[in-house]
C-alpha cells in the first residue's frame, strides 16, 4: 500500500466548495423512474451483490430524498466545505504550493427540465449565501467557448468560481513529504487486521506485530467498516464504486473552468495535459473490478462535450468504493469506545472534505482548543446515526483495509 492509493489514487479531481451537496437530494426521488428505462442513467443497482443489508441501507437514504430532510442535511454539509477549503488554502501558504490549482466550474444540463429542476433546487438554499451563477445555453458558451465545438448544446448551466480542481494523488504525496520532513513516522505496506479498544488506549494489530496508543483514528475510507467492526463499532456505510478514464490529452486548458456533466453525473477535470472523467454510481457491494458498460457511458459523455476525444483511448481507467452514508453527511469524531475516533463516510466528496474534516477530529483529540468556526455536532457518531440496531453489512475484503 502506499500514499493515495485507492479512491484518491483517479477521482475526479474537483473541490465542490459551493456545489457540494447531499448526494440523496429530491432529484433522485423525481427522476429515478425516468433513469429505470434510460440506458445512460447514472446509477446501477445490483441487487444480487448488494445483499439484504444494503437494502435497509438504501431504503434509509431514500429517506432522505425528501425537501425536509434534504435541505436539514445540506445545511451543515455546505458549511463544512466551505470551510474545507479555507484549510485547504491554509496548507497551500504552509507549503508554498498550489495543491489545488485550477478554479471555477462549469456544471451542464442537457434538457430544459433538468436544469429548471437545478435551479428550482437551489432556489430553496438561499439561507446558505451560495456563489452560483445561472447561465442559460448562451451563457454556458461565453464561459467556456469551447462548447461551441460540441456535439450536443447545453440547455442551461450554473458557474461555480469558488470551486477548485487539481490532482489528488499528487497534492497527498505533497502533504506526505511535508508531514515527513515534519516528524511523522509512516508505516506504509502494512495492514491493520483489527482495533482492540480500551478505557485508557487502543491497540492495533496489523500485519508486523501490536502497537499501542492513546488515540486510535479511522480514516480508511469503506475500509472503515471493517477496522470499525473490528473494535465493536457498526457503521451505517455502504460502498458505492465510482469509475474513471484518464486521457493522456486535454483540449481544456488547466486553467479552467472544469465540467460537470449533471444529466450523466459525469465530471471532466483537466490536470495539467491530461483529462479527468470521472462519475457514476455502481451499487454492487465491495467489488471494485471495473465494468466496460460504465467505462462505455463515461466515453459517450467525454464525446458529446469534447468530440475531438471521440475515439481517444484512455491511457488509464480507474475503479474505486466511495464510502456512503445514508444522510451524506460524514461521521467525525468519538465513537463508542472514546479511544476510537472516526473520520469517515465522505462519499463523493472525499477531497472536498478531507482538510477540514481532519481539522475537526484533530481538535477534538488534541489540546490547541476548537479552531473551526463550524458546528460539529451534525457529524458525530450518535445511535440516530450509528450502529445501533444496524444490520450486518458485507464485510470488506483484506486488500480494502490496507
Amino acid at each position: 500500500m502506499y500514499c493515495a492509493g485507492q479512491a484518491s489514487h483517479a477521482n475526479g479531481g474537483q473541490i465542490s466548495a459551493e456545489s457540494g451537496a447531499p448526494w440523496m437530494s429530491p432529484v433522485i426521488r423525481r427522476e429515478f423512474p425516468r433513469w429505470l428505462f434510460d440506458r445512460h442513467r447514472p446509477f446501477s443497482l445490483d441487487l444480487f451483490r448488494m445483499g439484504s443489508g444494503a437494502i435497509l441501507w438504501l431504503g434509509s437514504s431514500l429517506r432522505n430524498t425528501s425537501r425536509r430532510r434534504y435541505l436539514a442535511n445540506h445545511g451543515p454539509l455546505h458549511a463544512l466545505t466551505r470551510y474545507s477549503l479555507g484549510v485547504w488554502k491554509e496548507y497551500e501558504t504552509d507549503l508554498g504550493s498550489a495543491l489545488i490549482p485550477g478554479s471555477g466550474v462549469l456544471y451542464l444540463y442537457r434538457t430544459r427540465r433538468e436544469w429548471e429542476g437545478a435551479r428550482e433546487l437551489l432556489s430553496w438554499e438561499g439561507d446558505l449565501s451560495i456563489q452560483v451563477e445561472a447561465l442559460d445555453p448562451d451563457g454556458c458558451i461565453k464561459r467556456m467557448p469551447h462548447l461551441q465545438y460540441a456535439s450536443i448544446a447545453p440547455a442551461g448551466g450554473f458557474w461555480y468560481p469558488d470551486d477548485r480542481f487539481g490532482d489528488c494523488e499528487a497534492a497527498c504525496r505533497k502533504l506526505l513529504d511535508h508531514v515527513v520532513r515534519n516528524g511523522a513516522r509512516m508505516h506504509l505496506g502494512d495492514m491493520v487486521r483489527s482495533i482492540e479498544p480500551g478505557p485508557e488506549s487502543a491497540t492495533l494489530v496489523t500485519g508486523r506485530g501490536r502497537y499501542r496508543a492513546g488515540r486510535v483514528v479511522i480514516a480508511a475510507g469503506v475500509g472503515s467498516v471493517a477496522l470499525a467492526r473490528s473494535a465493536g463499532i457498526r457503521l451505517p456505510i455502504y460502498p458505492v464504486k465510482g469509475y474513471t478514464r484518464t486521457y493522456s490529452a486535454s483540449p481544456l486548458s488547466c486553467d479552467g473552468p472544469a465540467l460537470a456533466d449533471q444529466s450523466r453525473k459525469v465530471v471532466l477535470t483537466p490536470l495539467g495535459n491530461r483529462l479527468r472523467a470521472a462519475g457514476l454510481a455502481e451499487f454492487a457491494g465491495f467489488d471494485d473490478q471495473l465494468d466496460d458498460r460504465f467505462l462505455r457511458r463515461i466515453q459517450d459523455s467525454v464525446s458529446d462535450w469534447l468530440p475531438e476525444l471521440r475515439h481517444a483511448s484512455s491511457e488509464l481507467d480507474w475503479a474505486c468504493l466511495r464510502a456512503m452514508t445514508p444522510d451524506g453527511l460524514p461521521i467525525l469524531g468519538a465513537a463508542q469506545a472514546g479511544t476510537v475516533i472516526l473520520n469517515v463516510g465522505h462519499g463523493p466528496l472525499g477531497w472536498t472534505l478531507a482538510a477540514g474534516s481532519a481539522r475537526i477530529v484533530a481538535d477534538g483529540i488534541g489540546s490547541h482548543g476548537n479552531r473551526c468556526d463550524i458546528d460539529p455536532s451534525p457529524f458525530r457518531f450518535t445511535q440516530q446515526r450509528g450502529s445501533v440496531g444496524w444490520p450486518g453489512i458485507l464485510p470488506a475484503s483484506p486488500g480494502i483495509t490496507r
